[in-house]
């Protein structure tokens, strides 16, 4: 599955989004997710089933997990 992770300055995860797409529009309605100057947006696979994690420790463990795997690749 798609995610984007969103780290601050520090490298600390804020949040996640599933997708990567960061914007959508239906009909006359159009939404975009932004962030603040300095927070970064990292567009990783993650496991499937994360989406249905329900303890946000485990959550955000697998998050921090999937991060690192995706900044150690070349």
């Amino acid at each position: 599955m798609k995610m984007t992770i969103v780290t601050d300055v520090h490298g600390n995860v804020l949040g996640a989004v599933q997708g990567h797409n960061l914007s959508e529009k239906k009909g006359d309605v159009e939404a975009t997710v932004s962030f603040s100057s300095g927070h970064a947006t990292h567009m990783v696979e993650v496991d499937d089933d994360l989406a249905t994690v329900d303890d946000i420790d485990e959550f955000q463990q697998r998050l921090r997990r999937h991060l690192q795997q995706h900044q150690q690749k070349p």
